[in-house]
């Protein structure tokens, strides 16, 4: 639920601060951490 929660969120929001995305990446493993990279890439401008 937190997920899709999280994605409504960043949807109505415009994003999410700077901050906690950080935080958020720094948590991540090198693998992960270049999926949301190509994820982003592709799909966010």
């Amino acid at each position: 639920m937190a997920c899709i929660a999280g994605g409504i969120a960043e949807a109505f929001y415009g994003g999410v601060p700077d901050d906690i995305a950080s935080r958020a990446l720094d948590i991540l493993d090198d693998r992960l951490r270049q999926v949301v990279h190509q994820f982003r890439k592709k799909f966010v401008s």
